[in-house]
């Protein structure tokens, strides 16, 4: 029986360690299929270059200048000030979506509720954990959006923080600073903050949780009472909160219960975990609901939504407007056969769904970040758009090529060579890219997933950096060193 479990837990890591290889070759793929229909490719090469250049420099500085201490001082606030640089300049317009959450929220602050009767928050009932939490800084602050972009600013640094913690738990020092570094600098991480979205601080509560879990599971009595409060707080803000669940599920069974060693405590922990989660959210939900903020519990009364725009072959997966319009007069029963009867119609043509599949990775893991687009809206750039959509496009595809490096590195690896934390990472990653697969994309979708991606392909650019001429005329180390140290 225990070796039975042993060689399902190596074919389990070897299905997700190959899904994550096939989905970083695809993901260079499709950026380089984007980038020559998007630019001549002369353009793009010089700026994939110049990139290239730029990480080794930059790896190179990390490894030889600066000691802890001074790395994080400077890390954070290197990524404060070009933060703040950038919500004092950009006077980003709140629309949209983000329009509706903010004035939900200037109502919620003077006690007026009756905007939750509007269709937009009885469907996505979810939003109103935002809602609350703007509407608590501003009944404190004051009704300023400048407010909520500095606590953008704040969370932004916070969560370059963690990103620094996870990358050095999971594998080591060197690997944490370049991932902290390259989120600090990353494009949409930086003009986000002016767009008062949910996603900043749902991640750096979830990615707060991923910390502990990577770093406290084995170590901490209590710690899955916090990676629970963790997760559900995150997943209140934003509602990615079942995708992660799953993918702890999955990690702690491979990585712990099937090894054998104290599986009982790791079984007792990872049911902690999903207790504390769904505790959480529906103790948080009835007092809303108690309060009279909200009829209904903080779900998605509209699920299927999502799968109807999802498998659209018409717009790619993106929103449908027709879809929206075809929909618009129906309710209840009537409307929920309808979406049945759309979902299965697309999903009739098993070839047409394939090339849908093929056609939506390549927009949502190939095209550019709509996020420049939104932090812009508004305000007139013709020279600072295309520079940022440039920078970002090269770094996008940078973090693809080193992560593909650093798969088919861990691949050949021995268990105990590595800190099992990155098999968490990975296939939160997978689990992300299969889900957009069948529901609605957008390229800022990409936001919540970007420091797990960063993390892992920082751990290529570490593999590349240990075999460069730079190392081995200075500080030859083994490509292991330090894996486990931290």
């Amino acid at each position: 029986m225990v070796k039975l479990a042993a060689a399902f837990q190596r074919f389990s890591i070897i299905v997700i360690m190959a899904f994550g290889i096939v989905f970083f070759i695809a993901g260079v793929l499709s950026n380089f299929q984007m980038s020559e229909e998007l630019y001549s490719l002369d353009v793009f090469t010089l700026y994939l270059i110049g990139g290239l250049i730029g990480v080794l420099f930059v790896t190179f500085v990390l490894n030889n200048f600066f000691s802890t201490k001074w790395f994080v001082i400077t890390l954070l606030s290197g990524a404060f000030i070009a933060r703040f640089i950038w919500i004092f300049n950009a006077d980003t317009q709140i629309y949209s979506d983000f329009s509706m959450l903010y004035n939900g929220a200037v109502m919620a602050s003077n006690g007026d509720f009756s905007f939750t009767e509007n269709s937009y928050f009885t469907k996505w009932v979810y939003q109103m954990g935002f809602v609350i939490y703007e509407a608590f800084v501003i009944s404190l602050l004051g009704d300023h959006p400048f407010v909520l972009k500095f606590i953008n600013v704040l969370v932004g640094t916070g969560t370059v923080g963690i990103i620094y913690l996870i990358g050095k738990s999971v594998f080591n020092e060197l690997v944490g600073r370049v991932a902290g570094v390259l989120y600090a600098i990353y494009i949409p991480a930086i003009v986000m903050t002016s767009v008062l979205t949910n996603q900043y601080l749902a991640t750096f509560l979830i990615l707060s949780g991923i910390y502990l879990l990577v770093e406290r599971f084995e170590k901490g009595k209590i710690s899955w009472l916090w990676i629970g409060i963790l997760f559900a707080l995150g997943h209140i803000i934003r509602p990615i909160g079942p995708l992660v669940i799953l993918a702890v599920g999955i990690f702690i069974m491979v990585v712990y219960v099937l090894k054998g060693n104290n599986k009982f405590t790791s079984s007792g922990k990872l049911l902690g975990i999903l207790g504390t989660f769904f505790f959480v959210q529906m103790i948080i939900s009835q007092a809303f609901i108690g309060a009279g903020i909200t009829d209904y519990p903080l779900e998605n009364r509209d699920p299927l939504w999502k799968f109807v725009v999802g498998l659209n072959h018409e717009t790619t997966g993106t929103y449908s407007r027709k879809d929206a319009r075809i929909l618009s007069s129906l309710e209840g029963d009537a409307k929920e056969e309808k979406q049945k009867e759309m979902i299965e119609q697309r999903l009739s043509d098993k070839k047409e769904v394939f090339i849908l599949a093929k056609d939506k990775f390549k927009l949502m893991w190939g095209d550019l970040d709509a996020a420049v687009n939104w932090s812009l809206y508004g305000i007139e750039a013709p020279d600072t758009k295309p520079l940022l959509f440039k920078i970002e496009k090269a770094m996008f595809t940078i973090f693809f090529l080193f992560g593909t490096v650093a798969l088919f590195a861990l691949f050949k690896f021995k268990e105990s060579e590595v800190n099992p934390g990155y098999l968490f990472l990975l296939l939160l990653i997978i689990g992300y890219a299969m889900i957009h697969l069948i529901i609605e994309i957008q390229t800022r979708y990409r936001f919540f997933i970007m420091p797990s991606l960063i993390i892992v392909q920082s751990y290529g650019i570490y593999v590349i950096w240990q075999q460069s001429k730079l190392i081995k005329s200075g500080k030859k180390q083994e490509v292991h060193e330090e894996v486990r140290s931290s």
